[in-house]
């Protein structure tokens, strides 16, 4: 099975990332030929992003994070 991975940069995301991820999930859902992974890239937010983040990766093997600070 071919792997795709979904590299996604986040910057204060803390209210859009709940409905980007829920789309996510409907859309790779729909695609079963393919393996998925979810990169977030968060460039030091100051809200709750990260937060978040760590969340979705405790939920879903697929969602990987990487935290930069500032």
């Amino acid at each position: 099975m071919e792997k795709i991975s979904l590299i996604i940069p986040c910057y204060n995301e803390e209210e859009s990332l709940p409905p980007l991820y829920e789309e996510l999930k409907r859309v790779t859902a729909e695609m079963t030929e393919y393996a998925f992974e979810m990169l977030f890239v968060d460039d030091g937010s100051k809200d709750k992003t990260l937060q978040i983040l760590k969340t979705m990766a405790k939920e879903d093997e697929r969602v990987k994070y990487i935290s930069f600070s500032r």
